[in-house]
């Protein structure tokens, strides 16, 4: 009578130990409620009970493929800087004036800041609308390179650095000034802005 007693109650344990099991963190595996690590055999198995589902499988059981870490991309950062033609260049010049190299010599400092982690400088040329289109591009894209040509010289890799002559396309100062009916020499000071050369300058961060 005592034995079937004993058997009972330990049977009651074992369903009671495989039912807390299936619902528990790792459902389908003996875990040790102090430590909350799966039970192991002496062959240093995981120990499974009859609620065990592949599909919940554990990787450190073996039962299942470990997850590879996310993947962080990089950090890619813009700056854009806007230079005076004025400043640069003579009035439908592309060469550079003396005073140039205040101006050029402090984007140097700063693009060569980046370091190996540069990606890359653009250089885009701008002009006003006086002039016709094909010569506003052609002034554009000689003003672009020689500011290329600048940096380059002043050790800036040549593959790094991209010229672009955007010639009258993206002038903001054209129909404001227009509307004033200025004198051409004062209609020229009004545009003073859209004859400019921006430097965009690209570096990637790697993900830590």
């Amino acid at each position: 009578m005592n034995k079937l007693k004993l058997s009972g109650l330990a049977g009651a344990l074992l369903v009671a130990l495989f039912s807390a099991q299936a619902h528990a963190a790792k459902p389908g595996y003996v875990v040790d409620q102090s430590t909350d690590a799966v039970t192991r055999n002496s062959y240093g198995e995981c120990w499974k009970t009859t609620y065990f589902d592949k599909a919940n499988g554990l990787a450190e059981c073996g039962d299942a493929v470990a997850a590879a870490p996310k993947a962080v991309a990089p950090t890619v950062s813009k700056e854009r800087i806007a230079l005076s033609a004025k400043v640069l260049f003579g009035f439908n010049k592309a060469n550079l004036r003396p005073q140039a190299k205040a101006e050029l010599d402090p984007v140097v400092a700063k693009i060569k800041q980046h370091g190996a982690n540069l990606q890359g400088v653009v250089v885009e040329g701008h002009t006003d609308y006086l002039g016709s289109d094909k010569y506003n591009q052609k002034l554009s894209e000689s003003r672009a390179n020689t500011v290329k040509s600048y940096f380059v010289a002043n050790g800036i890799p040549a593959d790094k650095v991209t010229a672009v002559g955007k010639g009258e396309t993206e002038t903001k100062m054209t129909e404001t000034c227009k509307a004033k009916k200025l004198s051409y020499a004062k209609l020229k000071d009004c545009l003073e802005p859209d004859r400019r050369v921006e430097v965009e300058i690209t570096g990637v961060q790697a993900a830590k």
